[in-house]
């Protein structure tokens, strides 16, 4: 009897930590967002610090970041605010730690669009 009740407990405390932080776990702390502009070669500007040009694809830690800035010389810049959704696989962890593990690591949230692109004009026109 003993020995059953020993794998209820083990098999419990695995389904729990599978659970706990579940958005983390499934999908993860970080997400690939897409960056593209015509003409290509813009500097994207993610929070004022440089990340690379376009077409560029990069991993953002979930929830840090806020506003996107296209560059390039001779067009006029672009800024527009990074979109973030509440990801709705952190309702499962709600049941064991009431998703405190995925809002601590930001997994609550996912960007939404996960792709950008803009059509950026040159300075002078109108």
């Amino acid at each position: 009897m003993k020995h059953k009740m020993y794998w209820c407990f083990a098999l419990i405390m695995a389904i729990g930590l599978f659970m706990a932080g579940c958005a983390s776990v499934i999908k993860g702390t970080s997400q690939t967002v897409t960056f593209d502009s015509n003409p290509e070669g813009a500097k994207v500007m993610i929070d004022g610090r440089p990340f690379g040009v376009t077409p560029l694809s990069v991993s953002l830690a979930k929830n840090k970041y806020s506003n996107i800035t296209f560059e390039k010389e001779g067009y006029k810049s672009r800024s527009m605010v990074l979109g973030k959704q509440f990801d709705a696989i952190a309702l499962i962890n709600i049941f064991w730690d009431l998703s405190t593990t995925d809002l601590i690591t930001g997994a609550i949230y996912e960007y939404s669009p996960n792709q950008y692109y803009v059509d950026l004009k040159k300075v002078g026109s109108d």
